[in-house]
């Protein structure tokens, strides 16, 4: 049917379509005029001019200010000039000598400092070239001076520093020397990198075009540092040219601009005000190479390569920046050329060009703001004219609207009605309201009744049903599908067809019926078509008599009793079972068992006896005995079930006392029943371990026939059972075999009352019951598994714990109900594994997981599950941190979408994680009281040693042999005393975090024998054969070679260890791998000794363990060495892995990929150290340290002076003249001024020497912090004690002759 208009409708749209096109005809005109590529162009003009304005300061620096060093040239040539004239040399015997050279530079000093100043640049240097090959490495004599504040110029040279050059110059100028300073210029040879082309270009030109002009010769470097080794923030250009004497270039002048003081000439605020923008110089050539730079784009230019392209646009000067995007806008650039260079120079990279850059937003924004705000003024007018528009149509129309959605409402709309004072719309409305009024009356009467009767549906959840008894129509209301009218042709049943009815109900329900026809009642189970199950009702109806008394109809309802009946059978059944087994209790089973021996006397009755229950319940409480029970019940019932399903025979099972079953088999014979015993109990035995609990059971058979009571079997039962000693291997025992008496024991029956722990009790009440009442924690958990198995009828149960230290997940707790045991229950992963892992379980208290996740290697490591297997896994969180996880297989996730059971899981894992919580927690805490315990005795030990050997060496009389060999016996117990200490050091650095490796160049066959010679001796002493096998296709490698030493060291000393007399420990070393700059080498440490069980394995790499079974007191060491090991190991990017049979022996191995080291020269013997007129201040509060150091100082022949505290060594400085001390030996940890702020306070005074004087910290702290703080304020080194005494005279020897130089030192000291 075609929809008619409205009134409304045919005013509004016409007017509209006008307003729409008026402004259609002015957008078009502005398009047609081309304003937005007029605004355009004019943006990319105001860039353009920035830009060029910009170039020409820049430009006027570079080449009138900076390079005005040319002019300089002319001075610094006739200094050289006037030098060789007084020298009588000339310029080859001048290059030839380094005195001459230094004392050439001394004079040009001071006028490169003038040049510095007024040059108004960062930095200036000179560099002496020399006879060598240009293109070979090697060091060159010169300065580098660094201006850090170019603006200003104090006449003490405080803003300078001397970053290369001699330190004479900075004594005698008063520069200071900055952090890397050194005497001179190390270069790598022309062409090896473009960090020395500063020196290398200008050296060339000079010698390839010796009558060039020098302007000519100016080079401009690219942005570098000048730091090779070390990562320099500092970054500059720089402006050099060669210095020609007679044709020959020897140095070269230049200076530094810094790449931040170039930034200030880059103003990036006035290409846009949000500074989104930037300023960069760079090469042109085919692509574009940024050098310097400021501004966001130029950060994001930079960032995206070393080179980009420019596209031509059509706008003049502006060019499109390809590939590059700033939150998906265009960037554009115009590039203004800088003339650095003449046309005929000998440089490449010569074509430097400033460029602005611009996003697309920025730059044509305002042309796009005015294009659209033209725009929006259009539309502005249109949204106002079409609203205009419609406020006037509706205006119009609105009585007739709203009278007809008044008449819409009905009555209580036309009340709402106001008049409209339109004739035609009032008239209307009072007839159509007289109309509606006559309607409503006879609505109100209809729905009334029809209330009445929803009322009465919607209070029951009844089905209410009439039958009418002349048309045999059953009506029935109420129901899902059986709701309407039905024919039902009347039965004997009535109404109700019979084959509804259940068969076994059937009979009684239809007499029920028949007995009342006219107040029928009968209970029964119905089911309805298109129902698959049989429902408890009760039926209940009143026949109702038509006008001339006759049966008319049979009204009434059909009430679901389900529940009810439920319950009832239920208590009939909690009457006769026991709540915990689930058997029959004793009254009960009895008297089933009296009715089928009855029918069938025959069969063998069986009496179990649970040994050591009492004792259990004593130990861990009643809720770990009564769960003991529950699962004993529940084999009891599957076997009998079993048993009962192959012989065809009936089997009753019954809880005959606390810790006794019975058992009747009917018609089995002893074979049989012996046979059903022994599965039963080698079920049993798997179900609980002897290692894990401790039940024992062991049960007494009797063959029983019409001839014996049943109470008398059971007697006899127990006589056969009570013969059964615990010591014996036979578990059960017929009576026939059993010892006869004249007595039979007394039976001894209870009946339980227990509720047991069905799902009527939950998870959470059972596991705060079990746990915490004694000590067999893993017996508790074992137990809550194989509940949580059984309440969610699931396939198996996991306990998953994640040891972050190893990056290892151990599978620490599972239950299959199948018996399969899942043997991988060590499992590594990596970091970016553990990311993953938790990224999927997104910090959730309950996590489902399907068969394809379990497919995932991450999912399998950190569950512990088997591909294709699915579940819901419960995480455990500690203080919010994850530390491993439960999860209950095979479970439906439809289980989630119930809030309560979502809460119980929460709740459970909450219980689970405290628990395990409280179980690491004291393991921990025993394993550290354990460490304490080991480490009192691991201390006194070499502590008596000490003190009984230093008591001998003091007695009177005592032969030089017996006190050097005391003396060598305190070394020994000192150094192992120290090794425990280092161990302790070792892992508290690893824990924290702070512990570094330092790879340094090695050769690793002399590395292995230095290990052998350590190792040997241990090996020889216990009679224990050492085999080292090397397989190495390369020598010199590049790591940390004491942490690897260390490793293998602590290794082969455990293998030693625990290897019995006439054993063998092999050391093997493998390159496996073999690459052009790096190789795999395995490593392995295999013994035949005492060897680790498989459960202790993953134990010994724990801190502060050892293995179980080893005698703590007999082996010596602190529990940390495999610690220590196995977390270097994981540093250099490995695993150790063991393998090891308890009685063969143990193999621990690892690979480390290692880089290739170079082979370096012989190393020197080391030469007698003297230090013969050197005089050393001691700082050291302890006298007897401070008499060490004195003594060991004084043999290498120094001047010792000591003062007991940092302020005093303040004091002694200051009251001494300049340059009286050559060092300062300084403890940390002392009264009244510390070191550290002691040497502070020397490095501040006002005097040249205390700036220079090298100070070596010397101090029990060990860490690197320590270090660091020592460096910080201002110490030269840093010993730790007990001080190593090579280490300390050579330390003493370096900052000796790195403060003085080797032979100024030695002649110092022979003069003083």
């Amino acid at each position: 049917m075609k929809r008619k208009a409205t009134i409304f409708h045919m005013f509004l749209i016409p007017l509209i379509t006008i307003m729409l096109v008026q402004s259609v005809i002015t957008t078009g005109t502005l398009v047609a005029m081309g304003t937005t590529r007029t605004l355009e162009e004019y943006s990319s003009g105001m860039m353009s001019r920035l830009v060029e304005n910009r170039q020409v300061v820049l430009q006027n620096e570079m080449n009138q200010r900076w390079a005005s060093i040319q002019e300089q040239e002319l001075v610094i040539t006739g200094l050289l000039e006037q030098f060789l004239v007084q020298e009588e040399i000339d310029l080859e015997e001048f290059m030839m000598s380094d005195e001459r050279r230094n004392r050439l530079l001394e004079q040009l000093f001071p006028e490169c400092l003038d040049i510095l100043r007024n040059n108004s640049t960062t930095g200036l240097f000179l560099v002496l070239t020399g006879g060598e090959d240009i293109r070979k490495a090697g060091e060159y004599d010169g300065f580098f001076i660094r201006d850090s504040d170019p603006d200003k110029s104090p006449a003490n040279y405080s803003d300078l520093l001397l970053e290369r050059g001699n330190k004479q110059l900075s004594r005698e100028w008063g520069i200071p020397l900055d952090t890397s300073w050194t005497t001179r210029f190390y270069m790598d040879g022309q062409g090896q990198t473009d960090v020395d082309c500063f020196f290398y270009e200008p050296w060339r030109a000079g010698q390839e075009y010796p009558e060039a002009d020098t302007k000519d010769l100016g080079y401009w470097s690219l942005p570098f540092s000048l730091e090779k080794e070390t990562i320099d923030p500092y970054e500059m250009i720089t402006y050099s040219l060669p210095l020609r004497y007679q044709g020959q270039t020897y140095a070269v002048l230049g200076v530094e601009i810094s790449s931040r003081n170039l930034c200030d000439y880059f103003p990036v605020a006035e290409l846009n005000e949000n500074q989104q923008s930037g300023y960069m110089l760079a090469i042109q050539e085919e692509r574009c190479v940024p050098l310097v730079g400021k501004g966001v784009l130029y950060d994001l230019v930079r960032s995206s390569g070393s080179s980009f392209n420019l596209e031509e646009t059509t706008y003049d000067s502006l060019s499109l920046v390809q590939d590059i995007r700033l939150n998906g806008q265009k960037v554009y650039a115009v590039a203004c050329p800088l003339k650095l260079y003449s046309n005929n120079v000998p440089y490449e990279n010569t074509s430097w060009v400033l460029m602005g850059l611009n996003t697309e937003g920025d730059l044509f924004g305002l042309s796009q703001q005015l294009y659209g705000g033209m725009a929006a003024s259009v539309l502005t007018g249109l949204v106002f004219g079409v609203l205009g528009i419609y406020l006037a149509v509706r205006h119009l129309t609105s009585p007739v609207q709203r009278l007809m959605q008044c008449i819409r409402e009905g009555q209580a709309g036309l009340r709402r009605f106001k008049p409209a004072n339109i004739l035609e719309i009032d008239a209307l409305y009072d007839v159509v309201s007289d109309l509606t009024d006559h309607q409503k009356e006879a609505e109100n009467i209809l729905l009334e009744e029809k209330e009445r009767y929803k009322v009465a549906l919607e209070s029951s959840e009844d089905i209410f049903f009439t039958y009418d008894l002349q048309k045999q129509v059953l009506d029935i209301v109420n129901h899902p599908t059986m709701s309407g009218q039905w024919m039902s042709p009347k039965t004997e049943s009535g109404f109700i067809n019979p084959d509804y009815i259940y068969e076994d109900d059937r009979a009684e329900a239809i007499k029920s019926l028949m007995q009342t026809p006219d107040s029928p009642y009968a209970e029964f189970r119905l089911r309805w078509p298109k129902e698959t199950e049989f429902t408890w009702v009760a039926l209940s109806g009143k026949t109702v008599q038509d006008t001339d008394g006759q049966r008319w109809k049979i009204v009434g309802s059909i009430r679901n009793i389900q529940e009810q009946k439920e319950k009832e059978a239920e208590q009939r059944r909690k009457n006769i079972m026991d709540g915990t087994t689930g058997l029959y209790g004793f009254g009960a089973g009895i008297k089933l068992l009296e009715e089928h021996r009855r029918e069938q006397p025959e069969g063998v009755m069986v009496n179990l006896f649970m040994d050591c229950l009492r004792q259990i319940n004593e130990k861990n409480g009643i809720v770990f005995g009564d769960m003991i029970l529950e699962e004993t019940g529940v084999l009891i019932r599957r076997y009998c079930k079993n048993l009962s399903q192959e012989t065809g025979g009936r089997v009753v099972a019954l809880r005959l006392n606390e810790d006794e079953f019975v058992l009747w088999l009917e018609r089995v014979s002893e074979e049989r029943a012996a046979r059903f015993v022994e599965e039963l109990l080698g079920r049993a035995k798997v179900l609980f371990p002897g290692e894990v609990f401790s039940v024992r059971m062991c049960v007494g058979l009797v063959s029983g026939t019409c001839a014996e009571d049943s109470r008398d079997l059971i007697r006899m039962a127990k006589l056969a059972r009570n013969y059964i000693h615990s010591d014996d291997e036979l578990q059960y025992l017929f009576y026939e075999d059993a010892m006869k008496c004249d007595s039979l024991p007394p039976v001894r029956e209870y009946e339980f009352n227990s509720l047991g722990y069905s799902r009527d009790v939950s998870l959470v009440s059972v596991a705060l019951n079990l746990f915490g009442k004694g000590p067999d924690f893993h017996a508790q958990m074992m137990l809550l598994l194989r509940k949580i198995d059984r309440f969610y009828q699931a396939g198996g149960v996991l306990v998953s714990l994640l040891w972050a230290d190893f990056n290892t997940n151990y599978l620490e707790y599972q239950w299959n109900p199948n018996g399969c045991v899942i043997d991988e229950n060590v499992r590594k992963y990596q970091e970016d594994e553990k990311i993953t892992f938790f990224q999927w379980l997104n910090q959730t208290e309950v996590r489902y997981f399907s068969p394809e996740d379990s497919c995932q290697r991450v999912i399998q490591c950190f569950l512990g599950v088997m591909p294709g297997q699915k579940g819901i896994t419960l995480p455990l969180y500690d203080g919010g941190s994850y530390v491993g996880n439960v999860c209950i297989l095979d479970v439906p996730q439809q289980l989630l979408e119930n809030p309560e059971e979502e809460q119980n899981l929460i709740e459970l894992s909450r219980v689970i994680q405290g628990q395990l919580s409280q179980q690491r927690h004291d393991t921990a805490s025993k394993a550290k009281s354990e460490f304490l315990s080991r480490m009192s005795h691991e201390i006194r030990t070499p502590m008596n040693g000490i003190i009984g050997m230093t008591a001998i060496a003091l007695q009177q009389n005592q032969n030089p042999e017996r006190v050097m060999d005391c003396l060598q016996k305190i070394r020994t117990s000192s150094n192992y005393l120290l090794g425990l200490i280092n161990d302790i050091l070792d892992m508290s650095k690893i824990e924290s975090g702070k512990m570094k490796l330092e790879p340094v160049n090695f050769n690793m066959n002399e590395m292995l024998d230095t290990i052998q010679d350590l190792i040997s001796p241990q090996a020889a002493a216990k009679e224990v054969q050492f085999i080292q096998s090397v397989e190495l296709n390369n020598s010199w490698f590049q790591a940390d070679r004491v942490r690897i030493s260390q490793v293998l060291i602590n290794l082969l000393g455990n293998a030693v260890k625990f290897t019995p007399p006439r054993g063998r420990v092999t050391l093997i070393v493998r390159e496996t791998v073999s690459g052009e700059d790096n190789a795999l080498v395995y490593f392995a440490v295999c013994d035949t000794g005492v060897g680790i069980a498989k459960e202790d394995q993953d134990r010994v790499f724990r801190s502060f363990e050892q293995a179980a079974g080893v005698n703590s007191n007999k082996q010596q060491g602190t529990g940390l060495g495999l610690s220590i090991s196995s977390r270097l190991i994981q540093m250099m990017g490995s695993n150790i892995q063991l393998s090891s049979e308890p009685g063969e022996g143990s193999t621990f191995s690892f690979s480390l990929p290692l880089a290739l080291g170079y082979q370096e020269g012989e190393d020197k013997k080391e030469e007698f150290i003297s230090f013969e007129g050197c005089r050393i201040l001691v700082v050291e509060d302890n006298e007897l340290n401070a008499e060490i150091a004195q003594s060991l100082l004084e043999e290498r022949n120094f001047e010792v002076e000591w003062v007991c505290d940092g302020a005093q060594a303040v004091e002694r400085i200051r009251s001494t003249l300049p340059g009286t001390y050559d060092v300062i030996l300084m403890d940390i940890m002392m009264p009244v001024m510390d070191g550290l702020e002691a040497a502070k306070t020397i490095r501040s005074m006002d005097r040249e020497d205390c700036r220079s004087i090298p100070i070596i910290a010397m101090s029990a702290n060990a860490f690197d912090d320590d270090l660091k703080k020592s460096v910080e304020c201002g110490m030269n080194g840093h010993l730790s004690k007990p001080v190593d005494v090579d280490k300390l005279y050579q330390t003493l020897n370096q900052v000796i002759r790195d403060s003085r130089g080797g032979m100024e030192r030695d002649t110092a000291c022979k003069n003083r």
